[in-house]
């Protein structure tokens, strides 16, 4: 789930009707956030005079919860295990109480700004320093992992920066509300489109490669200021991510070495298998290519000053960004059907609160978040959220993209029948396994053909690719 800006920088967006005045010996005082499947409180525990933060789900998806008991205790246990996470570069997890059938998390309140303003200013860190970043976010990944929780949404912003030279990962056992399926209406992942590993627009579930993944988003970033995979729209995101290998760091940087665009090749790798296969491999690595080639002696920024002053983000082509708005992304269907849900709240006037959100906003969850706020009850919220997110999910440029990049059963069997004269009776098989594990059609073939052990057969089976393809519609 999406950690947001006013809980790092201890600011307020006013109450709520509806809310709790406490949550067990827990008071809790104003909404400080909103995200697209919880809200976030500002809270106090009087015992021991503590400022927190308690995070609980939005009310559609305590209704789901509600609905199986399950479930529920699914939840609970996920975020009860992300309290034995008890490190100090994660935001710690103190309490978890479930009242009046809601369920709620008790957290650490930290009053800092995040990696993502270091980031949007433009200002590249020493090369020493990114190392030092990657090496906190990295041991707190590899802690988590060996407690058996995946964060599901490593970026920029779910990183904090208390202090001048550290930083702190929040957000665990938060995210894991996407393993209860709870979030993935028509099979749809819930994560932030530029930092999600490739597996996961596929709808397969994560495992701690794809925090990896994210995490090798985060040092491509760091390093060049740029992110990896560039897109005008979700659509062709997920078709770059499928197909193309991400740049070479040095097309940014020349001055930097291939020492270390090795490892962020590896990071950034399009099948889980060809990653770093657990947080202390890929630190290891990281540090080990630093070292490889002298440095600048640069001293380290102050973090603390970066991260609390939003940088603008540095202008681009929209080719060269993600959701550069969502008026230049959703068809003009999809913009007119929910400016109708919203006017059935709001009047007519809501077409046009519709045009303006789209144009100020670059993602779903601010531009819906923008129009909930416009409604007056949590009743009328709740109905518009759902109806906008059935016609987001409508939208058809998103799981056309889904589609081109799942190996159909025709294609599986157009293989099977290629390799068969060249690797026998286990052809069938083999291709299955494979089409369950590649991500994407490159990675399918490729892998295929490592079992061809003839060169000249390989060659062929690699040409005749483009006829097979033509067969799997």
């Amino acid at each position: 789930m999406t950690a947001d800006k006013d809980l790092r920088t201890g600011g307020s967006q006013g109450g709520t009707s509806g809310m709790p005045a406490r949550v067990g010996k827990y008071r809790l005082d104003h909404v400080i956030g909103r995200g697209a499947i919880g809200v976030v409180y500002k809270g106090y525990d009087e015992q021991i005079d503590r400022p927190l933060a308690i995070k609980t789900l939005r009310p559609e998806i305590l209704e789901n919860l509600s609905e199986n008991d399950e479930l529920l205790r699914r939840f609970a246990t996920e975020a009860r295990s992300a309290a034995r996470c008890l490190h100090p570069n994660i935001v710690t997890v103190f309490d978890f109480v479930e009242q009046d059938g809601a369920p709620y998390i008790i957290m650490e309140y930290v009053n800092a700004g995040t990696l993502e303003n270091v980031i949007r200013r433009g200002t590249l860190l020493p090369i020493r320093q990114v190392g030092e970043i990657m090496a906190q976010l990295l041991f707190a990944l590899g802690y988590a992992h060996s407690k058996g929780v995946i964060h599901r949404d490593v970026k920029p912003a779910n990183i904090l920066c208390p202090s001048a030279a550290s930083i702190k990962v929040s957000d665990f056992g938060v995210a894991h509300v996407d393993a209860l399926d709870l979030t993935k209406p028509g099979g749809i992942p819930i994560g932030t489109p530029n930092y999600m590993a490739p597996e996961r627009f596929l709808g397969r579930p994560a495992d701690i490669r794809a925090d990896l993944f994210s995490a090798g988003v985060i040092l491509f970033q760091m390093l060049t200021g740029a992110k990896p995979f560039v897109a005008a729209d979700l659509p062709e995101l997920m078709r770059k991510l499928m197909n193309d290998p991400p740049p070479e760091i040095r097309t940014y940087r020349p001055e930097l070495w291939p020492e270390i665009d090795v490892v962020v090749q590896r990071a950034l790798a399009r099948n889980p298998e060809d990653r770093f296969q657990t947080a202390d491999e890929f630190v290891v690595s990281l540090n080990a290519s630093i070292e490889m080639r002298p440095s600048a002696d640069l001293p380290p920024l102050d973090l603390t000053e970066l991260s609390h002053m939003p940088g603008k983000e540095q202008a681009a082509p929209a080719k060269e960004r993600l959701n550069q708005t969502m008026a230049e992304v959703l068809t003009p269907t999809t913009l007119d059907a929910l400016g109708r849900s919203l006017a059935s709240s709001l009047g007519p006037i809501g077409h046009l609160l519709v045009r303006q959100a789209s144009h100020e906003t670059m993602d779903v969850d601010t531009f819906l978040d923008l129009l909930v706020e416009k409604i007056k009850t949590e009743a009328e919220a709740t109905t518009f959220r759902k109806a906008a997110q059935q016609v987001l999910r409508d939208d058809k440029g998103f799981k056309i993209a889904q589609m081109e990049a799942v190996i159909s059963q025709t294609e599986i069997r157009a293989v099977s029948d290629a390799l068969l004269p060249l690797i026998g009776p286990v052809a069938p098989t083999l291709v299955a396994r494979q089409a369950e594990k590649a991500v994407g059609r490159d990675d399918f073939y490729r892998r295929l053909s490592d079992f061809i052990p003839n060169e000249r057969d390989r060659t062929r089976f690699l040409e005749i690719r483009g006829k097979i393809g033509e067969t799997k519609k």
